[in-house]
């Protein structure tokens, strides 16, 4: 380590040799200035074996971090102090089996990965992007312009449930079943010297499930991470991994710090039993398709009943289908076989069977 000051200025330059890969991870120079918000830097190095154009390590990128939300599509732009030919779109060690794109051509498109590329005269930009984000999409990428050698921009995904910013009057909830993960950022306008925290419930001693004054902790199923990417923009991630139901309740994810206005945000989990919804799942299935068949068989029934005018019998045992049908006679029909009779009032027979009706 070196220290050099002036009157306008203080370096602190941090050197690490030998570059393995266990020295990949998150990193902080600083000076013993708690309270202040520009004491410390934080930068990361990842080290690979090799890079496509023989370079190793990464330690002299700037490493960019992005968060995404499940469902979103993010877009991430490179910039090269120089035009190319080839754009490469990359995943971890940018190896065969990494490679999303490589291409000639000013866009590109590979399932939900697309590249595109925009000369600016000077420079160029190799913009990249992944639609319909998935928790299994976070990781580090890398894009690539082949001009007189092989460049890369280098930057990492984190795919979050939800990305919690300012003081929100509502509490975020999480619906999650079983043997799920939930991932969380909390947002935060500034950053100093902070004591992480991850919390249940009340947020009491017993309610602590990981805390540490350092860049990231993990305890059990529960992980805390700090990522400071300016001076007025910070992230804790929170995960809990493994859910169960007994893991349903209300979180804070946070950062102790005095005279803070947003110094925490809080989220609630509720976890159900995955045999659980499945059985209510089934359960609603086959009653729908039990009252579909009922209503079925009763469509069917009253469609195939007999018509009671053509088989039913009347009070006397007459059989209606026999009886034969009847055209109106005037008072004046000679027609002698008729079973009725005229009610014609002015009739005189004597034997008429009706009267006439008044």
């Amino acid at each position: 380590m070196e220290y050099e000051t002036s009157k306008l200025k203080t370096n602190v330059s941090v050197s690490i040799s030998q570059l393995t890969r266990s020295d990949s991870g998150l990193y902080r120079c600083g000076l013993g200035r708690p309270l202040s918000a520009a004491s410390y830097t934080d930068f990361r190095i990842r080290v690979v074996d090799a890079l496509q154009d023989g370079n190793s390590g990464l330690a002299k990128a700037q490493i960019l971090i992005y968060t995404g939300t499940e469902g979103e599509d993010i877009r991430v732009t490179c910039p090269f102090p120089s035009s190319g030919s080839t754009k490469v779109f990359c995943k971890n060690d940018c190896k065969e089996k990494d490679l999303l794109i490589e291409t000639s051509n000013v866009t590109a498109q590979s399932g939900r990965y697309r590249i595109k590329y925009e000369e600016l005269h000077p420079g160029a930009d190799v913009s990249v992007s992944i639609s319909q984000l998935t928790k299994s999409d976070s990781g580090w990428y890398s894009c690539g312009l082949n001009g007189s050698t092989m460049s890369y921009g280098h930057f990492r995904i984190t795919v979050v449930d939800a990305l919690l910013t300012g003081n929100p009057p509502e509490v975020k909830i999480f619906h999650k079943t079983s043997g799920d993960n939930v991932v969380v950022a909390c947002n935060f306008s500034v950053y100093g010297d902070n004591r992480l925290y991850f919390c249940k419930e009340r947020c009491e001693d017993k309610d602590i499930l990981v805390e540490t004054s350092d860049l990231s902790a993990q305890r059990d199923r529960y992980s805390i991470e700090y990522v400071g990417r300016s001076p007025s923009e910070v992230f804790v991630y929170v995960t809990i991994s493994q859910l169960t139901r007994s893991d349903s309740g209300l979180y804070r994810c946070g950062l102790e710090r005095p005279f803070s206005p947003d110094h925490y945000h809080e989220f609630r989990i509720n976890v159900t039993d995955g045999s659980v919804l499945l059985y209510v799942v089934i359960t609603v299935v086959i009653t729908v398709v039990l009252s579909g068949l009922v209503l079925t068989i009763v469509c069917i029934q009253r469609k195939c009943k007999p018509d009671g005018l053509n088989t039913g019998g009347n009070s006397d045992g007459i059989n209606m289908e026999d009886v034969p049908d009847y055209e109106n006679c005037s008072p004046d029909s000679t027609f002698n076989d008729s079973t009725y009779q005229s009610l014609d009032p002015v009739s005189r027979d004597q034997d008429q069977t009706y009267s006439t009706l008044s």
